[in-house]
């Protein structure tokens, strides 16, 4: 039974909301992310199967909200633009949306990102627009209300359309589900879309056992500030404890602010 998670945690897609073992390869000199088996694992999801890490509690979301404006020192009434990496069909993103914010997310599963366009309402054809990236960065869908845009593509691609673009990353298990490699280009990608003075919002697992293992991995602060990681752009500010429980033994969700500091 012990090792029953261990032998999960490789079927799982690579969003913030479930979790895969992860697939790379090197194209002209690029890291890219690979969808492999995710799409069938997310149909198993959206079909009824087990939700894996998903946490679909609106309260959690209203709380990652409250810790981002709290952090951010505005009125909780100023739009913020947000960026969610590796998104999944996370409920955050609608919620955001719904409170006045501009939200744009990332996912490379397209029907997990279709399960998240209906959150914003039934008229899925109407009220989403859909191009190509012109970059080769696939399929992007924009809402109607010119608040929200999801990108069907690869997260660490260069996409020097959203540099220095974003007031806030939430990031939901993200940094924690990619393997160790993947942490300094996913991080860089980030330096790159945030603005100065921009924070990240982080929630990740602390594990009673099986720290070695992962994803999820079990990470800490020290994790986070790696010169490789986010530490090469980013200030620690704030260590905000238990965010929510967890319906998972021997697991804690825990959340960190980071600021990012001013470009030279």
């Amino acid at each position: 039974a012990a090792l029953l998670p261990l032998l999960l945690f490789v079927t799982y897609p690579q969003t913030t909301q479930s979790f895969t073992s992860v697939g790379l390869t090197h194209q002209r000199n690029k890291t890219i992310i690979k969808m492999g088996g995710w799409s069938e694992t997310w149909k198993d999801i959206l079909n009824g199967g087990p939700k894996r890490w998903k946490v679909d509690d609106v309260e959690a979301k209203r709380k990652a909200l409250t810790h981002i404006t709290d952090a951010t020192s505005t009125s909780s009434d100023t739009p913020l633009r947000i960026l969610c990496p590796l998104a999944g069909d996370d409920q955050f993103v609608h919620y955001a949306w719904s409170q006045g914010h501009d939200v744009t997310a990332i996912d490379i599963v397209p029907d997990a990102l279709k399960a998240m366009r209906f959150q914003f309402g039934e008229n899925n054809k109407e009220d989403w627009a859909s191009s190509t990236s012109n970059n080769g960065g696939g399929v992007v869908w924009k809402h109607k209300s010119g608040r929200a845009t999801l990108y069907e593509g690869d997260m660490l691609m260069k996409r020097p359309e959203l540099q220095s673009s974003f007031d806030v990353v939430y990031d939901k298990d993200s940094f924690g589900a990619l393997s160790l490699e993947m942490r300094q280009p996913y991080c860089q990608r980030l330096s790159e879309f945030t603005k100065s003075n921009g924070i990240v919002y982080v929630e990740v697992k602390n594990k009673e056992s099986g720290r070695e293992f992962g994803p999820p991995y079990h990470v800490e602060r020290n994790d986070l500030m790696e010169e490789t990681s986010f530490g090469g752009a980013f200030d620690y500010v704030n260590a905000l404890g238990e965010v929510y429980p967890l319906n998972m033994g021997g697991m804690r969700q825990m959340g960190h602010i980071l600021r990012r500091g001013l470009r030279k």
